[in-house]
């Protein structure tokens, strides 16, 4: 597949107005398939609901034979059974009808949703199980009541399949309501079953009189609850339904049979409390059909919305889909023919005629500059792409005055910068001049050791100037014709510093540097030095050793203890001195580092810092083989410094080690003019 760059005019905007349209046609697409989602999970509910109405039902014929199931084996097995067995009739007719309907719910992938349906399916076993558990045993009718309970619990678990999956605030808080009211209708059905076994055996216990109290109280909290979460509508419809009576002959009965406990006259008869019990729960199994019909109207009002939100949202995307697809096409066609042109003198300009004049501005002189012309792109419309096109000819005009400018301004700073420097290296050289004739006639210690100070003084003033040198691109006025011993390049660069005392050279090699470069290499080593010792302590060392390279080359390492340098910061130091930046007002501030980096891409000299330890930095110098020689007999014996003649080759050796005891002043002028003569500033002058 070819590179967008490769790509035409037309190709590249159809490609940019594709990106909306497919995001447009995927977006649409899932906004669509979200309204049909939402649209089958709605009607997932409303089956979900048909099974809970159904199940609700199960609950409520369960719920009597439980209670009547309780007053048989209270009253004694004796007793008539017609009735019950009509009720467990009405309990495996619902049980069928949930098991149908249960039958149509689409499962899906939802495991819960297929584990409380898989229970619903095996409840008919367990109901016949415990019917002949009750019926071939002697259980009390209060393990009676609780093992139907328990029963109806794992009913009415299984009947929560709404609450999960329903998303919608309105039918949620419907659906929680029609639960709540179903667990407290199912708490006064079991208040019904305890209190009816109580007066049909004629006494109870203290855990009959427990599990009367908890129903009772269950009953209160889950009413309570209902009456809070339940809309307005539903729980005006309760307080209207649920009153009367039975309702209060009910509260009243129990509260009779709890205040004889402990008694053997109760004297209360248990069809009469059962009876009125029947009467509030069927009020109440009327408000819970209501809320049952209050859910179903919802989901059906939810399905017909989603159903209309599919469709409106279809026809949207439809139509925002041909809309884009109509303005695309026009707009291509009618900008495609001036792009064409306006593409072709860009590439023109930024390829070749701006890239052309910066050379020529670069590389040419002022009266050559001053004939540089101007070429327009071409295009004279004027429409959005003319304005554009004469906006990129202003442009491409201001960016070649600005460069013609700049090459200007470039070219007098340099010739400030040479001029400056030639200037102060006149005058550094005569006071070096003179400083030297002071030294050799002085013999005051004291007087001879401020000279020395005022040399290094001076010394660091001609290597600032030089430093202007390099600023403008200019080669250093020193040059040497012959090569120069290694050890005397780096007694030069430690001579130019002023701490030259903190610094010690180890593991000296013999070897030669080419003269041609060795000022810039003293220069070079110089910064080094003077920065090592200007960021370490006062009373540290710094260590210089080298050694040549089985390649071919030496290498010399500069080592300071002092404040070290953070991990970012040696990368962009290291990257400055592989990569000089443009000399600017910056430059200014990191001098040193500048100078490095120029005067080692000059001689292809390799300069990096490095971090050894947590303190310090040291800094590698690899010296190239085209640099570098090694030479095998010259290093100084002890006591002696190399002697040069005029051109600069070896003449022999001068020696400072005489029988004589000289005094201090001699000692200390022979020591600063031993290592004034072993540097190539001193063998220059030889």
């Amino acid at each position: 597949m070819f590179p967008p760059s490769n790509w035409s005019v037309r190709t590249q905007l159809l490609a940019v107005v594709l990106v909306p349209f497919i995001t447009a046609l995927v977006l649409g697409g899932l906004r669509i398939g979200s309204a049909v989602q939402n649209a089958q999970d709605i009607d997932n509910i409303r089956q979900l609901v048909r099974l809970v109405d159904k199940g609700t039902g199960l609950l409520e014929e369960l719920e009597d034979e439980r209670d009547l199931t309780a007053l048989h084996v209270a009253a004694g097995p004796t007793g008539d059974t017609s009735r019950l067995d009509a009720q467990r009739s009405q309990v495996d007719a619902a049980l069928a009808q949930v098991r149908a309907e249960a039958a149509h719910v689409h499962r899906g992938t939802n495991p819960v949703l297929a584990t409380r349906l898989a229970v619903l399916d095996a409840f008919g076993g367990e109901v016949a199980s415990l019917r002949h558990t009750v019926a071939h045993s002697k259980m009390r009718f209060l393990s009676v009541v609780n093992a139907y309970t328990a029963l109806i619990a794992g009913l009415t678990d299984a009947l929560d399949v709404l609450t999960p999956d329903i998303a919608h605030q309105t039918l949620a808080t419907r659906a929680g309501a029609l639960e709540t009211f179903a667990q407290a209708t199912e708490a006064a059905s079991r208040q019904r079953a305890l209190l009816g076994g109580v007066l049909a055996q004629g006494y109870f216990t203290s855990n009959e009189a427990q599990g009367m109290t908890l129903a009772d109280r269950q009953q209160q909290a889950l009413t309570d609850e209902f009456r809070s979460s339940a809309p307005p509508a539903q729980r005006q419809f309760y307080e209207r339904t649920v009153t009367g009576r039975d309702v209060n002959k009910a509260e009243v009965l129990q509260k009779q049979v709890l205040a004889r406990q402990g008694t053997s006259r109760l004297r209360l008869d248990a069809g009469e409390w059962f009876d009125t019990m029947t009467s509030k729960l069927e009020m109440m199994r009327l408000v819970e059909k209501r809320l049952v019909g209050s859910v179903e109207d919802e989901s059906s009002r939810e399905q017909h919305q989603a159903e209309r939100s599919v469709f409106i949202t279809s026809l949207v995307v439809l139509l925002i889909l041909l809309l884009t697809f109509g303005v695309t096409h026009v707009v291509m066609q009618s900008i495609v023919g001036s792009l064409h042109t306006l593409r072709d003198s860009a590439l023109d300009i930024t390829e070749r005629r701006l890239p052309e004049v910066v050379r020529q501005l670069r590389g040419s002189s002022n009266a050559q500059l001053e004939t540089t012309e101007f070429e327009p792109t071409g295009i004279n419309s004027t429409d959005e792409t003319g304005r554009v096109a004469h906006a990129f000819d202003d442009v491409h005009r201001d960016s070649v005055r600005l460069a013609f400018e700049q090459a200007q301004l470039r070219d007098r700073i340099n010739a400030t910068f040479v001029n400056l420097s030639q200037r102060s290296q006149i005058l550094v050289e005569r006071q070096l001049e003179l400083i030297d004739h002071l030294e050799n006639g002085e013999q005051d210690p004291d007087l001879l050791a401020s000279l020395f100070k005022l040399d290094h003084l001076a010394t660091r003033m001609r290597r600032n100037g030089e430093n202007l040198l390099v600023l403008a691109g200019e080669k250093a006025g020193r040059r040497w014709s012959a090569p120069v011993r290694l050890v005397d390049v780096l007694r030069a660069a430690t001579s130019e510093i002023e701490q030259y005392q903190r610094v010690q050279l180890r593991g000296l090699v013999t070897a030669d540097v080419d003269g041609r470069a060795v000022n810039d290499i003293v220069h070079l080593i110089a910064e080094l030095l003077e920065n090592a010792t200007t960021f370490s302590s006062p009373d540290t060392k710094v260590l210089v050793t080298s050694r040549l390279l089985s390649g071919g080359g030496a290498r010399i390492d500069i080592q300071d203890s002092g404040i070290g340098m953070t991990t970012k910061d040696l990368e962009e130091a290291n990257d400055r001195l592989l990569n000089p930046p443009v000399v600017d007002v910056s430059v200014a501030r990191r001098m040193g580092m500048f100078v490095v980096g120029q005067l080692s891409g000059r001689h292809g000299i390799c300069v990096q810092l490095r971090r050894p330890s947590p303190r310090g930095i040291t800094a590698v110098v690899l010296l190239p083989q085209k640099l570098v020689r090694e030479h095998g007999d010259h290093m100084d014996p002890p006591g002696l410094s190399a002697r040069y003649n005029s051109e600069g080759r070896l003449t022999g050796w001068r020696n400072y080690d005489t029988t004589e005891q000289p005094d201090e002043s001699t000692l200390t002028k022979r020591a600063y003019r031993a290592r004034r003569q072993g540097g190539a500033r001193s063998a220059g002058r030889a």
